[in-house]
């Protein structure tokens, strides 16, 4: 449907509106009855007759299959970093190590590459250690790996790095780190290479799929772009302008809007490796993907997205999907001239429907630009002299942008890492965080532990408990 100057609208009160747009009843059962292209564009005027909110939302919320309510930090980053993926992580280092030391043809005298089997093949029990300095080195930062070992003066000692390891030694695990068999991912030159993540996708899977079996999100979902700061050497290295970081690898995530739980990521590969299905917008693209792949269609769920996933289409094709829609939109996009180019005072609102679309625009004051928004959920309302669905969208959009804050106070910013190593190491971080929110929920703890606390005894737990 194009839309132009020939919307129409009513001057009745808000109720005479709602009888002239609805068009055709709507079922108490189906989100999906009314169709949205028969009816055209009417004002609306706040306050609207609330008739949208009815209760759908059934889902049981919060944690499921998880440890006792008194379980320990361990039990509940296991739920994420399972003991069978760390074996696997064990195997592949080893064997990557073997690999690398087999194919040196002539290996120096003092290369610490003859002390990895003089020392031993790495343990799951090294492994477990190894990861818990990693965390440990998001929480007490230095300039260098180096630094971490380096006992020349007393105020800059940390005993407890050189008890885990001695520095070669994890050094050496580090450069050997592995989750997949190189001997089965393509050359870049190969005609079957066909994705610059094989080298961690694995992991991505695993984040996915632990995630999604250990919580149910509440209603209210967000959908962002989140930036794995790197300047290293790979194709899916994007420029954001708008991050800090500018440089690194982008992420489509899916988040709980309140507490910031991560439901599902995935890794953006570029245009050539992944190309938006011609005719869809790549906003609405990503949106459905990560959706469906949560399996958080049809239950109505509430997702709230910024202006570049939101379209009108968008909201009535998730809307056919049992799923509510709040997003801001930009003023490119397709909708009626009336909210593309509003005429309005400072604090001065309009409202337009179509069904169960409703567009706002609104201009906070003199001397701005107005700032346009749909939902498929909202009604016309004022809160604090601006648009209700203005503080609905300001009060549940931030779930990434609080996942993110939480990942970045452990992410050391290691610059010397492979870009992969940093995805990896970036998505262990937020499995604490995601961890950390399901003790919350789980725990009998009482005071509960505050998320430093819950990390700090997470990386004690590490290093201390001998797995089998």
């Amino acid at each position: 449907m194009e839309f132009g100057d020939s919307e129409e609208f009513s001057d009745g009160e808000s109720d005479g509106d709602f009888e002239v747009l609805s068009g055709s009843s709507e079922s108490e059962d189906g989100m999906n009855d009314v169709p949205m292209n028969a009816n055209p564009w009417f004002r609306v005027r706040p306050p609207e007759i609330d008739f949208l909110h009815d209760q759908r939302f059934v889902e049981n919320s919060g944690p499921q299959n998880v440890p006792a309510a008194d379980a320990k930090p361990i039990d509940y980053f296991l739920l994420f970093l399972t003991l069978d993926f760390l074996r696997h992580i064990v195997r592949e280092t080893n064997r990557y190590a073997q690999d690398f030391i087999t194919s040196r043809q002539r290996i120096r005298r003092f290369s610490r590459l003859h002390s990895w089997f003089k020392v031993g093949a790495v343990t799951l029990d090294e492994m477990k250690g190894f990861i818990s300095v990693i965390l440990n080195m998001g929480l007490i930062r230095k300039p260098s790996i180096t630094e971490y070992w380096n006992t020349k003066f007393q105020s800059q000692d940390t005993v407890w790095f050189r008890n885990m390891f001695s520095r070669n030694r994890f050094q050496s695990i580090l450069k050997f780190f592995h989750i997949v068999d190189n001997t089965t991912i393509p050359n870049r030159i190969d005609d079957n290479y066909n994705s610059p993540t094989s080298k961690f996708q694995c992991f991505v899977d695993l984040f996915n799929r632990q995630s999604k079996q250990h919580y149910i999100p509440k209603q209210n979902l967000s959908i962002d772009e989140s930036l794995i700061a790197s300047k290293g050497r790979s194709s899916i290295i994007q420029y954001i302008p708008s991050k800090a970081a500018k440089f690194g690898v982008k992420l489509w995530v899916l988040a709980e809007a309140v507490s910031g739980y991560i439901c599902q990521i995935s890794v953006y590969k570029g245009k050539q490796y992944d190309p938006t299905p011609q005719g869809m917008l790549q906003g609405a693209y990503v949106v459905n993907k990560l959706l469906d792949a949560a399996g958080l269609l049809n239950k109505a769920y509430h997702l709230f997205t910024d202006s570049f996933f939101s379209s009108i289409n968008l909201a009535k094709e998730l809307l056919a999907k049992g799923t509510l829609f709040t997003g801001t939109l930009r003023a490119n996009r397709q909708m009626p001239n009336t909210i593309k180019n509003p005429v309005l005072q400072e604090k001065e609102s309009i409202y337009i429907r179509q069904g169960r679309i409703l567009l706002c625009a609104y201009k906070e004051r003199n001397g701005r630009k107005p700032v346009r928004i749909i939902s498929s959920f909202s009604i016309a309302a004022q809160e604090n002299d601006k648009p209700a669905m203005i503080c609905s969208y300001n009060k549940f959009m931030g779930g990434v942008d609080l996942a993110d804050m939480m990942t970045e106070s452990y992410n050391d910013g290691r610059k010397t890492l492979k870009v992969w190593k940093k995805v990896v190491f970036n998505l262990m971080h937020r499995m604490v965080i995601n961890a950390y929110i399901i003790y919350k929920e789980n725990t009998s703890d009482n005071p509960k532990l505050s998320r430093l606390s819950f990390t700090q005894r997470l990386i004690e737990d590490l290093a201390k408990i001998t797995w089998c």
